[in-house]
Formats: structure tokens, sequence, C-alpha cells
């Protein structure tokens, strides 16, 4: 067998190695997270793949599925006050709003966020980190426009539950809610002031 074609039959081969392994990989995740009870293997599989699983957004939550389904729509805005008064609004990213490729990379990570973490009295330390976030975001922009100094921010969630038949008419899919219950949720005040660390080394 010549070199050439060698070369081409390992390159088939490493192919096909590589198809086997993402779709076994692919359809293991998807078993073995299904199952309602897990045997020390798969939770031993599952946190060998977790980072992966997070990656790709490999994963269907059960409360997508009968008997009861998610039923409401919900996403976070902040209402933002700055120094001189003045006011604005900051509006997380989600599926309806993104646009392209950052839609089908990011649009669903946004979703579960804004409707399944940002919950009211609870996650407090990831409303801490949102907060820092849309701090540094504003103030960026600032930076390069008004240079307001963001004093106050306030989180509030817009939700909107989906009855289902036959308490209400049946709903096509693909229609926007149009209308939502309004409820602040979470108030957070920047601070800017930088805290200074002194080292003292007493030699005697």
């Amino acid at each position: 067998m010549k070199l050439k074609e060698k070369l081409k039959f390992a390159f088939n081969q490493s192919k096909k190695i590589i198809i086997m392994t993402f779709f076994t990989l692919n359809v293991g995740i998807m078993v073995v997270d299904g199952l309602p009870d897990q045997s020390k293997l798969g939770e031993k599989f599952m946190s060998l793949v977790k980072r992966y699983q997070a990656l790709v957004m490999l994963y269907q939550p059960w409360a997508m599925f009968a008997p009861n389904p998610m039923n409401t729509n919900a996403f976070i805005e902040a209402d933002l006050k700055f120094d001189d008064g003045s006011t604005g609004v900051w509006k997380m990213p989600r599926p309806l709003i993104i646009k392209g490729p950052r839609k089908v990379l990011t649009g669903d990570r946004y979703r579960l966020l804004g409707q399944e973490t940002l919950l009211p009295n609870q996650n407090e330390l990831v409303w801490f980190d949102v907060s820092r976030f849309v701090t540094r975001e504003v103030m960026l922009a600032e930076s390069a426009g008004k240079n307001r100094i963001l004093k106050e921010i306030t989180f509030k969630r817009y939700q909107s539950r989906v009855t289902p038949p036959p308490e209400a008419p049946m709903i096509p899919h693909g229609t926007l809610s149009n209308k939502y219950d309004i409820e602040t949720i979470f108030v957070y005040t920047p601070t800017f002031e930088r805290i200074r660390h002194e080292a003292t080394n007493n030699h005697q």
C-alpha cells in the first residue's frame, strides 16, 4: 500500500472514530441525564462531561413536558438611575431580541437566566453577580458617552402566565404575549470606591 493510500485510509478511519465518539457521547449524555434516578456510574459520567454539557446546552428539563409543563413567560429588565437625575433602561438579552448566530449560541442561556434563575427572593449571589455585570456594562457605555455615574439599579420581572385550556382559549403557536405583570424584585446600589490594601513588614 502506497503512502498516499495509507494516509487516506488513516484519515477515513479517523473520521469514523470522531463521528462515532461524538454520537456516543451526546446520546449517552441525553440518556443518562434523562433518567429519573442515576446510578453511581451515571453520576460519575455526568460529573466528567458536565462542562461539555453546559457548553453545548445538551439538556432538557422535565418541566417542559406533561403533566405540568412550564406555562410562564418571563424576562428581566432594569431601571437605571444616574447621579444627574436622569434615568435609563437596561434590557437583558433574550431570544426575542437577539439576532444572528448569537441567538443560536446564547439565546436559550439568557432565557434560562431570566426566566428560571433570577427569581424573587432566590439566588442572591447570582443577583449580585448580575448587578455588578450590569454596572460594568452601563459604566463602560457611559465612559464613551455622557459620563454619568450610575446610582441605582432596580430590576423588574415581566411575567405572563399562559392559561391552558379549558380554562382559557387555545393560543396559536408563535403568538407573543402582550400583557405582563410587572414586579420589582431586586434593587442594587453600585459602589465605586476602591479598597486600599496595605501591608506592613516589621523587621526586628
